[in-house]
């Protein structure tokens, strides 16, 4: 009995660590669209789906072992850390999808070089969540949190560019609309980011 709970809790991490690669690639692919990469937008709306799938499996799993082995202590915390973090890690690949909806639609939008980076750092922040949930790396995590810092500072460039685009260019409103859309959207991986390594800290029984 030991052996299947252990091999369960290995598949929770496994599973964890499957669905925020899925949604590493999908920011990867948002990155490559914002750059006019063909079919890189389309491509995200299956990485969506992919990590949907990986949500379900996760949270079905986490409830079997709740019923059966009713968790204490460290494997208690990696349970509960779980069903929390898949909530952030589906929303990671939502917010990819509506940016790439928005990215088929906008055209020929001028794209402010803060949202580049914006996006560059978002992408990154989802590459080092997948590498911290490889093996719930606490220092990892907190160098995602750090980061978030730096996301925020962009959001900031991102409007100042865009109303400095409007006045000196007569940038198209819609598009800076979209493009200041797409930089919330970008505000918010961040954030879930950020949750998905506190939940990690908090699973390595240190403070989050």
């Amino acid at each position: 009995m030991r052996k299947w709970y252990d091999e369960q809790l290995a598949e929770v991490r496994r599973l964890l660590g499957e669905m925020c690669e899925c949604d590493a690639e999908a920011m990867r692919l948002v990155e490559r669209a914002l750059d006019g990469a063909e079919g890189a937008a389309d491509a995200v709306r299956g990485c969506e789906i992919v990590s949907d799938g990986k949500e379900r499996e996760i949270e079905r799993l986490c409830m079997r072992i709740i019923v059966r082995q009713q968790p204490v202590a460290k494997d208690l915390a990696l349970v509960t850390s779980a069903v929390k973090m898949v909530t952030d890690l589906e929303r990671i690949a939502d917010q990819a999808a509506d940016i790439a909806d928005i990215l088929k639609g906008a055209g020929r939008c001028a794209v402010p070089p803060s949202l580049k980076d914006m996006t560059a750092t978002a992408r990154r922040m989802t590459e080092m969540c997948a590498e911290a949930l490889r093996g719930f790396d606490a220092e990892t995590a907190r160098t995602i949190k750090r980061t978030d810092d730096v996301v925020d500072g962009l959001f900031v460039a991102v409007k100042t560019e865009l109303a400095d685009m409007i006045d000196t260019h007569g940038e198209d409103g819609e598009c800076a609309m979209d493009m200041l859309m797409i930089a919330k959207y970008l505000e918010r991986v961040g954030d879930h980011a950020v949750n998905i390594a506190e939940w990690i800290v908090f699973a390595e029984g240190q403070e989050k």
